[in-house]
Parts: C-alpha cells; structure tokens; sequence
C-alpha cells in the first residue's frame, strides 16, 4: 500500500539545498520497525557524530525535515535521510499537532502523535520562555494539515 506524502513543497524545490545524513540510529529506516521515520519527520543534529537522530520534547536547537519517502532501499543501504538541509521554502505537513493552530503562530519542533506514534514534528510554541523557531504558519487547510514558512530558525522569548 503506497501512503501519500506527509510532506509536500509549495515553493519550488530548486533553490532548496537537500543533503544526505548518516543516521545515528539506522534501524527506524526499516519500513516494519516499531517506529519508522517518515517524510516530514524533523531530525536534529548530534554535535558529537554530526549524525542525525530524533530527539526528545520541545528541541531547543536547529531541526531539519526528512524528503525521503519511508522504506526507500536506497536510505536503507546507506543508512542515511535527506534532510531540507538550506533556503527558504513553503510547505505543508501532516507531522503536526494542530492544536490551538493559528494564522501567523510560531511553530516548533517537539514530540506529536501520529497515528499512535511518537514522531518529531511541528507544533506551537507554547508557554514562556525560550523557543528555537523552525517555521510560522500560512494556512490551516483542514484534515490535519498546516501550511507553514521556513525562513531559517531562530530563538525566541515570549
């Protein structure tokens, strides 16, 4: 069964830099594992092995999401996901929590629930305090989805 992507480019994909990365933990790209990366997936950076991992609660530095569709052999054999690594771009994703979601909000990258999985994804920065920025929204076009612009991360105080 093919699933649609849960992340999709509104702005052209040319002036976007994609790049590969080596995954800290190469297992969660085997399509039957527990829980499997995806598409839309947002992945930081270890500092340390400058592998890509998934992280835990509201990530408190750079993010990038995954464009490699889940189960690719390719990923696989390498062990390694694309990242939307550099440049502005518009998109919209279902790797999202939409609560509470409005035109203009701030999003972050956090722990949401997709389909009884833990996965890493947007959500609006909430409480005060320091919030690394990864997005703001554009639209709100229903069924689980937010469109959102990516001009590069930045950290907040509210």
């Amino acid at each position: 069964m093919s699933l649609p992507p849960n992340l999709n480019l509104i702005s052209e994909v040319m002036p976007v830099h994609r790049r590969d990365f080596t995954l800290t933990d190469t297992t969660i790209l085997n399509p039957t594992a527990t829980n499997p990366l995806v598409d839309g997936e947002w992945l930081e950076i270890d500092s340390a092995s400058y592998t890509a991992k998934r992280g835990t609660g509201e990530a408190a530095s750079m993010s990038w999401p995954v464009f490699s569709l889940r189960g690719q052999y390719d990923t696989q054999a390498i062990g390694k996901a694309t990242l939307l690594f550099l440049n502005d771009y518009e998109a919209e994703t279902t790797i999202v929590n939409t609560s509470g979601l409005a035109v203009g909000n701030f999003l972050v990258v956090g722990d949401v629930t997709i389909g009884g999985l833990t996965k890493r994804g947007l959500l609006k920065a909430a409480g005060s305090g320091q919030h690394f920025v990864q997005g703001v929204v554009t639209r709100l076009p229903g069924g689980g989805k937010v469109r959102f612009i990516h001009q590069g991360a930045f950290q907040i105080t509210i």
